[in-house]
């Protein structure tokens, strides 16, 4: 999920209904909306934390590198994220004081120009949160 680092478009993510596409759209459930850049951002890292907590402290620094930022506005985000998830809003549990879980499976779309056909795709269990590995 740190293609974004390394020059590369992200790949597009797979969960329920949904699917969040390289260029940060949101598509899926009759929806196709335009993420805000920091949107995208905490949504992908939620995505590629494979069911576990992702702490506060973590989705400010990576989302807002400045640092200059309230925790406000990371729950600003995370509510306008659920509002555009609909009824899939419960995908991203709360912990209240620590962070935030996303709880349903992922996977990582395999487009066959950009990454190679061995490339390893990714299950989470959204009961167990057991990672899954497999090449495609």
């Amino acid at each position: 999920m740190d293609d974004v680092a390394e020059g590369m478009a992200p790949a597009s993510v797979i969960f329920g209904r949904w699917t969040l596409h390289g260029d940060g759209r949101l598509t899926g459930a009759c929806a196709d909306i335009q993420l805000p850049p920091k949107e995208c951002q905490v949504l992908r890292l939620l995505l590629a934390s494979a069911g576990v907590l992702v702490t506060k402290d973590h989705l400010l620094e990576r989302a807002w590198p400045s640092g200059e930022v309230a925790e406000e506005s990371l729950t600003r985000c995370i509510y306008s994220l659920r509002k555009h998830l609909r009824d899939d809003k419960g995908f991203i549990k709360t912990i209240y004081g620590r962070g935030y879980r996303f709880t349903c499976p992922v996977d990582v779309a395999c487009v066959a120009d950009r990454v190679p056909a061995t490339s390893p795709m990714v299950h989470v269990c959204s009961t167990c949160g057991q990672v899954s590995r497999w090449e495609s």
